[in-house]
């Protein structure tokens, strides 16, 4: 596979991030993104968008320092539509990099959704699909095939327990059996079929069935994705196919200039773009997690 795309480190690097709310500052009336308007309490506007989507770029760049190689995939979760996903690849440092992107618009009600960047020197598109999970209004599963080598990538980004783990729960089951049946029909097809999910599963200890989580790297950069009352919880991960998982190392992604001091529990914690309505300055509640393909 690495001969084909051309890879001369040998290795292909893959990152997942959760961006936390990634909005323009326009209104959709279609949806729920008042709070991020001019006009909101937050008080969001184009140039506090503009900061996070240079401070994203930057970061995707910034992976090249821990692996050596820039991101051959991005997924993306929590970003409002096609327009703020443009602008990161094409008003950014990015944009000569070479990345280009796939966006489907989904029925969540707050307007966020999934995307999947690619750089173009690798990978051409084969196939898209958004994958709709039936009963309720979430985010869809972004299904991408790239050649060479048929690569099977899912993006997803699962319903999150507000409102209670338990109570919600059903709706995560609900996205996964989704994810669970098309995944199978690829094994199906060909049990050698290269598949690769990533995604925020708003859960410690997802499983995605015919799938293994890679190992992580040891030690670790950072004890987990996200920080909650002085707790790291790891709820993004990727999922590998026996094709890949058994030359994959995961490992969290934790730069100094994503994590601040956490006054309250002690240690540090990403820094976010919002504390509460303060604007905080920084990009996200997660920190990305990334994956290393070797031959």
């Amino acid at each position: 596979m690495w001969r084909e795309i051309g890879v001369t480190l040998g290795v292909i690097v893959v990152m997942f991030w959760n961006v936390e709310n990634l909005f323009d500052s326009f209104d959709d009336p279609l949806k729920n993104d008042n709070e991020f308007l001019p006009g909101a309490e937050r008080h969001w506007t184009w140039k506090r968008f503009e900061a996070k989507r240079d401070g994203i770029a930057q970061t995707i760049v910034a992976v090249a320092d821990q692996t050596g190689e820039l991101p051959a995939l991005v997924g993306l979760a929590e970003v409002e539509n096609r327009l703020v996903v443009s602008q990161l690849v094409r008003k950014t440092m990015l944009e000569d990099l070479g990345y280009g992107f796939v966006h489907r618009e989904s029925p969540d009600e707050r307007g966020i959704d999934v995307a999947l960047l690619y750089r173009k020197d690798f990978f051409r598109i084969v196939a898209v699909d958004s994958l709709r999970v039936p009963g309720f209004a979430t985010r869809d599963i972004l299904y991408v095939c790239l050649a060479p080598e048929s690569l099977h990538v899912f993006v997803v980004h699962l319903p999150s327990k507000r409102g209670g783990g338990r109570a919600t729960d059903e709706r995560r089951q609900a996205a996964l059996q989704v994810l669970g049946r098309a995944v199978d029909s690829l094994l199906r097809i060909d049990a050698d079929s290269r598949i690769l999910v990533m995604g925020d599963f708003n859960d410690t200890a997802p499983r995605v069935a015919g799938l293994a989580a890679p190992p992580p790297a040891d030690p670790p950069a950072a004890p987990g994705t996200l920080r909650y009352h002085g707790r790291w919880e790891q709820i993004d991960w990727f999922f590998a196919s026996p094709a890949l998982a058994d030359s994959a190392r995961m490992d969290v992604f934790a730069p100094p200039f994503l994590l601040e001091p956490d006054p309250s529990w002690l240690g540090t914690k990403p820094r976010r773009t919002y504390t509460g309505p303060r604007y905080n300055g920084g990009l996200s509640d997660h920190l990305p997690i990334i994956l290393q393909l070797f031959p």
